[in-house]
């Protein structure tokens, strides 16, 4: 953002009223500050390309709401963002329902932008208290609808915190949306973005704006999504991968000779089943890993319950964490910075909890949306300034008389 000066020739005429009716010179600034912040929240998508969301089924608990097959899923998200001016931080926060605009409270992690005296918040995920779980993941493909006349009309960075505040469902969510119009901003943007919707059901889908239209994707298949391009490029670009294999490789074998090295050609060591899986951070990179790796997990070690379901996420999740300074930024976008993971959620609508955790506090920390108050504003701060590392020195046991060790640690 820049201010220019004009200079102004000497013995003009006044510009704009009286000097005592012109408003003081802090209330100038103010006012610029405001409209910088403004346009940094703008530019918050822009800075973060690299967001990637994953949903894992496991058997829904006894007495909990499910999928018809009795299947739950844990949604999983990384969120990446470059910080904006230094000035950018996160608090996940309750929106009661008297601050939502709209029927229902939810829970979001927000990216909060504080300049001065202003602070500037924005959602790109949450979960509400019926379950339902919107998840914001840039795109630059996005071409929004135009505005109506007689319809509410909704600048899509919006667009999480409307659809949190007044749908219960997939099927809510959508109705929704086809009774408005979801519109650029304001404020000139050069990217966008698309969203990831589950519910209790265990429905998911994937909505775009693609040359001005609304497009629906039933993601209950895939259950995977990162950025550009468009979902059905990424559905079309695994065919790519078909060499990649669950089975240790000895298609091979028949091939084998011996030599002074021994028997060739062999699979020395492990992993060569996956020779060929993109490992950069790019977004068809990134989607291709999450599908090949979610598959394969499912296939050999299915989730048996919520806690399996939250080790696999972890573990997928930690495959596109994103260190701070290895994502090189393009030196002729102005404002780009280095990208980094400042936090991930694991979210179940079925169990109704979501987990979060930082990137400086890896510790996974839980929110129990059916013991939240949702009449009431809450706020937690993503980081709490440590690394969550449990220090378990004075809890060690020595080994029993027979010589066994402990049965755990702590």
């Amino acid at each position: 953002l820049k201010f220019i000066a004009i200079p102004v020739p000497a013995r003009s005429p006044p510009l704009g009223p009286p000097r005592h009716q012109r408003p003081p010179r802090v209330c100038i600034v103010r006012a610029l500050m405001k409209r910088a912040i403004q346009l940094a929240v703008v530019a918050l998508p822009a800075c973060g390309w690299c967001c990637t969301y994953v949903e894992i089924p496991f058997p829904s608990s006894p007495g909990k709401e499910g999928a018809a097959d009795g299947t739950s899923y844990m949604v999983g998200r990384t969120m990446e963002l470059s910080d904006v001016f230094d000035h950018v931080t996160y608090d996940v926060e309750v929106v009661p329902r008297n601050a939502s605009g709209g029927k229902y409270g939810y829970v979001a992690p927000l990216s909060k932008l504080e300049m001065q005296n202003f602070t500037a918040k924005s959602a790109f995920e949450g979960m509400n208290e019926k379950g339902f779980t919107v998840s914001a993941l840039a795109f630059s493909e996005s071409v929004y609808e135009a505005k109506g006349e007689g319809v509410e009309n909704i600048g899509f960075l919006l667009l999480v915190e409307k659809l949190l505040a007044n749908c219960d469902s997939v099927d809510t969510a959508l109705q929704y949306l086809a009774s408005v119009r979801v519109v650029p901003m304001a404020l000139p943007i050069d990217e966008g973005i698309h969203w990831a919707l589950a519910d209790t059901s265990g429905r998911s889908v994937v909505v775009e704006y693609l040359e001005g239209h609304r497009v629906v994707h039933e993601n209950s298949a895939v259950r995977v999504m990162t950025n550009d391009p468009n979902l059905r490029w990424h559905w079309r670009n695994l065919n790519t991968y078909t060499n990649v294999n669950p089975e240790y490789p000895h298609q091979n074998d028949f091939l084998g000779v011996d030599t002074a090295v021994g028997r060739v050609p062999r699979a020395v060591g492990h992993g060569w089943n996956l020779f060929g899986l993109p490992g950069d951070l790019s977004p068809p990179s990134r989607f291709v890993r999450m599908f090949y790796l979610r598959g394969y997990a499912l296939h050999r070690a299915p989730p048996r319950n919520t806690s399996d379901a939250i080790v696999l996420g972890t573990a997928l999740l930690n495959n596109v964490f994103i260190p701070l300074g290895v994502v090189a930024p393009d030196p002729l976008t102005k404002g780009d910075r280095f990208e980094y993971t400042p936090y991930a959620v694991l979210k179940s609508s079925q169990d109704m909890t979501m987990l979060i955790r930082a990137y400086r506090n890896s510790q996974w920390r839980r929110i129990d949306l059916s013991r939240v108050d949702f009449n009431v504003a809450q706020a937690w701060p993503l980081e709490d300034g440590t690394e969550g590392i449990l220090d378990i020195t004075a809890a060690g046991r020595a080994p029993d008389r027979q010589g066994r060790a402990p049965e755990t640690l702590v």
